[in-house]
């Protein structure tokens, strides 16, 4: 034989060989990934450029703050000032954990402003230098909240003495004194991304493979300089509709370390009103129809990661399946469809349309929950996990963490932040608040036990607590469902769990109306409402907040009231009855805090520490 055409054969065999090991190398090679979401940012010491206003003074520090009240932050589903200091503290523990692959899903500032991009750049450089982090962000629907930017503002800074004051990018925004800045205007795409630009929304020379929507997925004859050129705005647009309109998309695919693609998907959606664009906080169901050209690139995605056996790992703003443990349509009957955010839970249909084009672990926030979904066709050939990452800014306050066993086995662990650094630092600023609505008999005052919270996992279930009596109950609940729920006893549950439907009906009718003439001001200190939202938006870490005895309370009396017989229409016994089974399906629900999932296998399993 011929030597030179055998060291030829040797050679390839061995080039060979090589390249299988790498390839299995990549393949078992634990990559470790962090999810931090709905972070709402907000400089909380930012340079304003107003001759009007810096801030409030905060004798603590000697710095200027510039912060919103705590009557704006107790009516708001986030707050918008500790979460600054829980996002610095959910950065120092990943360096200490080192983990260096860190997703962004959103919602990353308060409303894209300026002043609020450049203090999150300034962080996330940062973390990039000292700790080598890479950070891949998407947007969300407060960035940007309209996407050509606008002028903006916002009513509610903590001014002089404890007033609001008001901060505008413009006059006339306001009917009051206004502080004028452009950095509270929005900021649209061009301008975050342009600032942002090495998080993921343009190649970058670290990663192996970068590509967006519009062009080509060249994986085999990747050139970074092509992608680079391609990756500019003009390039990322699609239609409206017939109109010779179009809107930016900042969807993208990256493998930063071998093997694994990071699929970010801009689910954000805008339709023209009047002379202004409209954004919405849909999600999916809209972005299904406005942005099909998003499914189609999904399954080429998809096709070519499967081909190279690289681990696939979606992430977005918003969900991609319902979120509430089946119990959305249940909620719908009896709160109604546009209470508790419901429009924002992706229909069924819309659900099908992503698993079929291929997505299979998707972690999304939006919703300001922690939860699991799973999805799955009848043939089992689509199958869909679906992740809901809390937010740094409310109950639960949490980031989660992917760690690739394999190609097709994962681990997912729920970190809670307890211990917040600085979280105190403008308590006494909310004191001299809280004194000057006193003084001015402001009927917006609100409960300062609040600033008796232990720690910032405390601070954020009070600020639920507040924000449920305050808001939730009075907009989302029927009322006399909600006198039940506050004022009943155990006992009282137990007995109408036992009696039949006319009894039941009575029964509860007669409570309501001695509750009513009784004119109870003073709801109990924890209340099954309350246990309700620990489980809505909490789910296990919420559960793990119950205690143990009302578990056992509920497990003994949920079965007896949902084998009742199913009661269609709105009485009270019906419902009563509604609600127990609602709380039943949260109360069961998946595996959310520490679990494990195999997509060989589709199944999911909790690991108990």
């Amino acid at each position: 034989m011929n030597k030179n055409y055998l060291l030829t054969i040797i050679l390839g065999a061995a080039m060979q060989l090589v390249s299988t090991n790498m390839t299995l190398l990549a393949q078992t090679t634990r990559t470790e990934i962090a999810f931090l979401s709905d972070i709402h940012l907000q400089d909380v010491h930012a340079d304003l450029n107003s001759a009007e206003f810096k801030g409030v003074l905060n004798p603590k520090t000697g710095k200027f703050a510039t912060i919103r009240t705590m009557q704006s932050q107790l009516n708001s589903t986030r707050l918008f000032n500790e979460n600054y200091f829980a996002f610095i503290s959910a950065l120092e523990d990943l360096k200490e954990r080192e983990i260096q692959l860190v997703v962004l899903p959103g919602d990353f500032t308060d409303d894209g402003q300026p002043m609020n991009v450049i203090a999150l750049k300034k962080i996330l450089d940062q973390y990039a230098e000292d700790a080598g982090m890479r950070f891949f962000l998407t947007t969300g629907n407060h960035d940007p909240v309209k996407p050509f930017g606008g002028i903006a503002g916002k009513r509610d800074f903590l001014g002089k003495e404890g007033a609001e004051q008001a901060i505008a990018g413009a006059e006339g925004l306001f009917d009051r004194q206004t502080a004028i800045t452009e950095q509270i205007n929005y900021w649209g795409y061009s301008d975050i991304t342009g600032a942002l630009r090495d998080f993921g929304f343009f190649p970058n020379e670290k990663d192996l493979f970068w590509s967006h929507p519009f062009q080509e997925l060249e994986v085999d004859n990747y050139d970074f300089q092509k992608a680079k050129e391609s990756s500019d705005f003009k390039n990322r647009v699609y239609p409206i509709g017939d109109s010779s309109q179009t809107l930016p998309d900042a969807s993208y695919v990256v493998e930063p370390v071998e093997g694994i693609w990071l699929l970010a998907l801009d689910g954000n959606v805008y339709t023209p009103s009047k002379n202004e664009w409209k954004g919405s906080s849909v999600g999916f169901n809209q972005a299904a129809i406005h942005k099909r050209h998003q499914l189609d690139w999904i399954e080429k995605v998809v096709h070519e990661a499967d081909k190279r056996g690289k681990t696939l790992i979606s992430f977005s703003h918003y969900p991609l399946m319902e979120f509430h443990d089946g119990a959305s349509d249940d909620m719908k009957s009896l709160f109604g469809e546009q209470k508790f955010q419901l429009a924002r839970v992706p229909s069924l249909e819309t659900t099908k349309l992503y698993a079929k084009a291929g997505i299979r672990l998707h972690f999304a926030g939006h919703m300001h929950i922690n939860d699991t979904g799973i999805y799955h066709d009848s043939t089992e050939s689509h199958v869909l996990f679906n992740i809901q990452v809390p937010s740094l800014a409310a109950f639960p306050p949490a980031y989660k963490t992917l760690k690739t066993l394999n190609t097709s086995s994962f681990e997912i662990e729920t970190i809670q932040l307890k211990e917040v650094e600085n979280m105190t630092e403008f308590f006494d600023l909310y004191r001299m608040e809280y004194d000057w609505l006193s003084q001015n008999q402001d009927p917006r005052i609100w409960d300062s036990t609040i600033l008796a919270s232990q720690d910032y996992l405390d601070y954020t279930r009070n600020h639920l607590i507040g924000l449920t009596r305050s808001r939730f109950i009075p907009s989302d609940w029927p009322e006399n469902l909600a006198v039940l729920l506050q004022n009943l006893t155990d006992s009282d549950f137990k007995a109408w769990s036992e009696m039949d439907k006319n009894e039941g009906e009575a029964f509860l009718y007669e409570k309501v109306e001695n509750f009513k003439a009784e004119m109870i001001d003073q709801v109990p200190a924890q209340s099954i409402i309350d246990d309700f939202y620990l489980l809505k938006n909490g789910d296990e870490l919420g559960k793990e907040l119950i205690a143990s005895e009302r578990l056992s309370y509920y497990e003994e009396l949920i079965p007896m009231v949902i084998s009742k017989d199913a009661i269609q229409g709105q009485s009270i016994n019906a419902q009563l009855i509604q609600f127990f089974v609602i709380f039943d399906k949260l109360l069961h629900s998946l595996p959310s805090d520490h679990f494990s999932i195999d997509l060989k296998s589709n199944g999911i399993q909790k690991i108990n520490d």
